[in-house]
């Protein structure tokens, strides 16, 4: 029941906590199947979120069990087709073994031609890594197969799950789909050496999921990675509009730009990591980005007209849309201390006061017949959405006001510097 009413509130506080979503390669999930949606783990709950939201299907979720402890909050998540996964720290031997409840209740699913999302690497680490596998996406797939053998197939679908900053908001999500493994063709070594089998399944599952991942891999070279995805970010920027897109473009630049970095000789690293940490330590001294030092300048007389004439909506809807903002970012900032779960509890928060919030306001304006007031909500909520985009437009002519007055010399010296490090970059030598 919860489900269908969640997933259009969720989606609406998404595309406004998110700067983009790119959703590539959706054709390769099929319809009317078996499926399992095999994804890495890279923050505490948001891809599923986001999958959930924009997928032309309700889909099962995985989910640790010590977030069931609590009889209400269980009740809540199985509504929401959260299925619990035990471990030992969850309560011992005896909780472990519920988990063959929940394994009976996927193989059900699956039979009746459900999809289940498997969150692969069983614990998420904000990093640009891949981690160890599970080997839960593998035991699901091969025991539906033998539990309901008329289903035919199941499909694992890997899914790679990308954000550029996973612990800021208004950062942007990359998620590509692969062709499937299908559990049919290891099935008979399946039933030879099942421990076998299950290994073998997971490491193709592993290569498929490497191939739409952004791999940094070694993590002393996290920053100069950073940097360089920032500079082909300005060099390769994509349009604002639309919000949701479904190119795989982006994702595969950085791809390329990270596999390049991670086969450079330790010797060219270190030169690029001097000249890099040089150019945007000037960027820093200055108050400014490599975006709008080399990119698109917002600095005209027209922008500055509209920020006077976008002034008074702006403000309208930034401080009517404050306060369930503003409890989500305390709750955050103060209650959270894991960086994994300082977004998603951020936006879910958020995303729930707003529910309360508008249902608020709604009643008070029945109560007083004040139909103006009921009138003015959706609008209201439309300038809160604006808002955000207002704040980064400000932001991006403000900064470019700072660019526009270093020195001519300095900005001369920066872009010899930037040319100089892409050079570098891309000749390898």
């Amino acid at each position: 029941m919860l489900y269908p009413i969640v997933r259009p509130i969720a989606a609406l506080g998404e595309r406004a906590f998110f700067r983009k979503i790119y959703l590539s390669n959706t054709d390769r999930i099929p319809k009317d199947a078996a499926v399992i949606l095999a994804a890495n783990h890279p923050t505490a709950f948001l891809e599923p979120c986001i999958l959930a939201c924009y997928l032309d299907r309700p889909l099962y979720f995985l989910v640790r069990g010590d977030f069931f402890k609590v009889k209400l909050f269980s009740a809540l998540l199985k509504d929401l087709h959260m299925l619990p996964i035990y471990r030992m720290k969850d309560g011992g031997y005896e909780k472990v073994k519920e988990n063959h409840t929940t394994l009976d209740a996927c193989y059900r699913a699956l039979s009746e031609h459900k999809t289940i999302m498997i969150l692969a690497e069983g614990r998420c680490i904000h990093e640009k890594r891949l981690r160890p596998l599970q080997k839960g996406a593998a035991r699901i797939a091969l025991g539906t197969l033998e539990q309901y053998p008329h289903v035919g197939e199941v499909y694992v679908v890997p899914v790679g799950v990308n954000f550029t900053y996973a612990d800021q908001p208004r950062s942007e999500v990359m998620i590509d789909f692969g062709h499937p493994l299908l559990a049919s063709e290891y099935l008979s070594k399946y039933k030879e050496n099942a421990n076998l089998c299950l290994q073998q399944f997971t490491d193709d599952l592993r290569n498929k999921l490497e191939e739409r991942i952004v791999i940094i891999d070694n993590p002393a070279d996290d920053t100069l990675a950073e940097q360089l995805l920032q500079m082909h970010r300005t060099d390769y920027a994509d349009p604002l509009f639309p919000a949701i897109s479904d190119s795989s473009g982006p994702l595969q630049r950085e791809i390329l730009v990270t596999r390049q970095l991670n086969e450079l000789a330790d010797a060219t690293k270190e030169t690029l990591k001097n000249k890099s940490d040089q150019y945007f330590q000037m960027l820093h001294q200055y108050g400014i980005t490599d975006r709008v030092f080399a990119g698109t300048r917002e600095n005209t007389w027209l922008n500055t007209l509209a920020l006077i004439l976008g002034f008074i909506p702006f403000l309208i809807g930034y401080i009517w849309n404050y306060p369930p903002q503003w409890i989500g970012d305390y709750i955050a900032r103060t209650r959270i201390k894991s960086v994994e779960f300082k977004m998603p509890v951020k936006w879910a928060v958020q995303t729930g006061a707003y529910l309360f919030y508008v249902i608020g306001w709604i009643v008070m304006a029945l109560v007083y017949k004040a139909w103006w007031l009921l009138a003015a909500i959706p609008l209201l909520l439309v300038l809160g959405y604006y808002a955000i985009y207002f704040v980064e437009f400000m932001q991006a002519v403000f900064l470019s006001g700072k660019a526009a007055q270093i020195p001519k010399a300095i900005r001369e010296e920066l872009h010899l510097q930037r040319q100089e490090i892409l050079s570098l970059f891309e000749s390898g030598v």
